[in-house]
């Protein structure tokens, strides 16, 4: 018996399959991204809270500028409101009173009469716009923006730094998996030998200990298996972790593809960190220089400013006026601070030569060890080969009794040997190339 579906059901269904078929490319195409060197770098540089603070603190920097534009050109508007009683002790007719003004006495002790007025009533509204502030504002606003392109080349320089972590830890993942690798063939071989032999020691043709032999090398070779699954996966969770991804999840990375930046870079992005220095020392020095030059303001205000409560009434008024402000002699301030200024940007300006003087040794240093380190790889190639070669010829004369098993298992054991500095030969030449890009920046 079929039952109707509802019109209600109906509908519902329709709503979910058509979530489904959107939903499905975008979970199709996450599952096949790619977990490459190039997927990792990329995670890195999104992730790193450096990158996302310079992009802040340019953004600080442009509110900066508004505000010291404000500060050194826009008028100010204040509000200002005092009151002050001057009580005196009154000693007229003889007799000591206490009294809250000094005017209406003769003789007293307290403030004198004709610096305090007795009392105060004030409050007034003051507007100050300051005059020929203009380059006052350009230079300090000058100063806050620069101060955020240090901070944003010093991040630059730091998710940089990352990204070589980033690919150092990458190479060593890699190398975990290639020695699992290496491992997984030996354990391949051992297999098929062990196989073989255990039927030549069945058929009494081979002795037990032949066998055995075999089964502690097996064992040795599972051993080392299960130690360098173990480190892939923790040298791939602080991978994760370098990258800032939260993810716990064991792949595969593929072999990173990374090639050697040449030719070397005329003029390298280090370098922008002493100009930057260099030019931060020289506005300060001019913003510094700021303070000797007159300063003028001009002002004007008003309010009351009354010394009796019955005066108040008609003690409302106006003023205005002009302000100027001038250093003459601060104890030779001014110049102690360029002083410092030059000694600064000396040692700013070393720090640039000495840089630019050893970084291309280092480059040179690097591209040395890489050309030697190739030629080992090839001669390591080689040697499987031969021994690869070895070893079958060897398998052939144990099943045919004409070779003890140790003489197999000892080459195979230089064979693992041999294969482990091939492993590492290879990952050494892209941490090589790691750092030369590096450098080379």
């Amino acid at each position: 018996m079929r039952y109707p579906i509802s019109p209600l059901l109906s509908r519902d269904f329709r709503l979910i399959l058509c979530l489904l078929t959107a939903l499905l490319p975008r979970l199709a195409s996450a599952q096949t991204t790619p977990r490459d060197l190039d997927f990792y770098l990329a995670e890195a540089r999104q992730n790193s809270p450096l990158a996302r603070d310079a992009q802040n603190q340019i953004q600080a920097a442009g509110i900066e500028s508004q505000r010291l534009r404000a500060l050194y050109t826009k008028a100010q508007l204040t509000l200002t409101a005092n009151y002050l009683l001057a009580p005196v002790v009154s000693h007229d007719n003889g007799r000591n009173e206490l009294i809250g003004s000094a005017l209406n006495a003769d003789s007293y002790s307290g403030y004198d009469k004709n610096l305090t007025n007795g009392a105060l009533y004030q409050g007034y509204a003051q507007i100050t716009q300051p005059i020929a502030g203009a380059g006052r504002a350009q230079v300090s606003a000058l100063q806050a923006q620069n101060a955020a392109l240090g901070i944003q080349n010093l991040a630059r320089l730091s998710v940089h730094d990352l990204e070589k972590l980033v690919g150092d830890q990458y190479i060593l993942c890699r190398q975990d998996l290639d020695q699992l690798a290496y491992v997984r063939e030996l354990l391949g071989l051992l297999d098929k030998q062990s196989l073989l032999v255990r039927r030549l020691v069945e058929a009494s043709l081979l002795k037990q200990s032949d066998y055995t032999l075999l089964t502690i090398e097996q064992q040795t070779q599972q051993l080392a298996l299960n130690t360098y699954r173990t480190a892939y996966r923790r040298d791939l969770l602080d991978l994760n972790v370098l990258c800032g991804l939260p993810d716990t999840a064991e792949v595969q990375l593929p072999a990173p593809n990374l090639p050697l930046n040449r030719p070397p870079v005329l003029l390298s992005r280090y370098a922008e960190r002493y100009r930057l220095d260099s030019l931060n020392l020289d506005l300060q020095q001019q913003v510094f220089e700021l303070r000797y030059r007159p300063q003028f303001s001009a002002f004007a205000n008003g309010g009351l400013n009354a010394i009796t409560v019955s005066d108040i009434p008609n003690r409302f008024g106006v003023s205005a006026g002009l302000s100027f402000n001038m250093f003459v002699f601060d104890g030779r301030q001014r110049e102690l601070n360029r002083q410092r200024t030059s000694v600064l940007l000396r040692s700013t300006q070393q720090a640039r030569q000495n840089f630019q003087a050893v970084n291309p040794v280092r480059q040179t240093r690097i591209l040395g060890e890489l050309r030697a380190l190739e030629a080992r790889q090839k001669l390591a190639r080689e040697q499987l080969i031969s021994y690869r070669s070895l070893l079958d010829s060897y398998k052939r004369e144990v099943v045919a009794g004409q070779l003890p098993v140790i003489n197999y298992v000892q080459v195979l054991k230089s064979f693992a040997a041999a294969s482990r500095d091939l492993v590492l030969l290879d990952s050494n030449r892209l941490l090589l190339i790691n750092a030369y890009n590096y450098w080379n920046w």
